[in-house]
């Protein structure tokens, strides 16, 4: 959408997500530092004005972005494990789908686990979000350990499994693109884990849950 959009378009409530784009794709390419609102608004094609009535700071459309990013994953997620047959495929779809969401949303990503937003209790929206994505998690979790009888504490196994995967997710965004001249054995490791997320995600889950291999 450019600037020459009419004002009237916006009166059915989307310049919230037209914002929450245009957010986007500014903090892909320069980061939140030089997001503005009033900029934002002129690319909109609103007055400088409009968007403060969304969004009355910058860090509330930040978490607004964040919100959004945790209603996709959770829905990829949900999207992932609805044809699996079994709880070990389940819980091995929902962690490749963590991965997959980084990878094609890595603005949404950095936001929900970055240092620009801190704590979610400013934003019961942003809260409520991320508590429902994670009891989605928990709950497969819960299965998995009730059906192979694991003898362990259910919140510590959340909290290995959620940082297991997040270090894959986090290590394909910030290396998975580097090359290297010669041989890079750190590299070639990372490599191996970008050619099969979902087998080296089962890899990781066998060692923790005794997942299917």
């Amino acid at each position: 959408m450019n600037a020459q959009t009419s004002k009237s378009s916006y009166h059915h409530g989307d310049l919230p997500d037209e914002l929450m784009r245009l957010a986007v794709l500014h903090i892909a390419a320069d980061g939140t530092e030089k997001l503005s609102l009033r900029a934002l608004a002129r690319e909109a094609g609103v007055s400088q004005t409009a968007p403060y009535r969304h969004f009355p700071t910058k860090r509330c459309l930040l978490a607004a972005v964040a919100t959004q990013g945790f209603g996709i994953l959770h829905q990829r997620m949900l999207e992932a494990i609805a044809g699996q047959d079994s709880v070990e495929d389940r819980f091995i779809a929902m962690g490749v789908a963590y991965v997959e969401f980084a990878l094609n949303h890595p603005t949404h990503y950095h936001l929900r686990f970055g240092a620009v937003l801190g704590d979610f209790s400013d934003y019961d929206m942003l809260l409520n979000a991320s508590a429902e994505c994670f009891a989605s998690v928990t709950r497969v979790q819960h299965d998995l350990v009730q059906a192979r009888g694991l003898e362990v504490d259910e919140e510590r196994l959340a909290g290995v499994v959620w940082a297991g995967v997040h270090g894959i997710a986090s290590l394909q965004l910030n290396m998975g693109n580097k090359e290297t001249a010669g041989k890079s054995e750190p590299l070639n490791a990372l490599r191996m884990v970008r050619s099969d997320v979902k087998e080296s995600i089962t890899l990781m889950f066998a060692q923790l849950v005794g997942a299917k291999r």
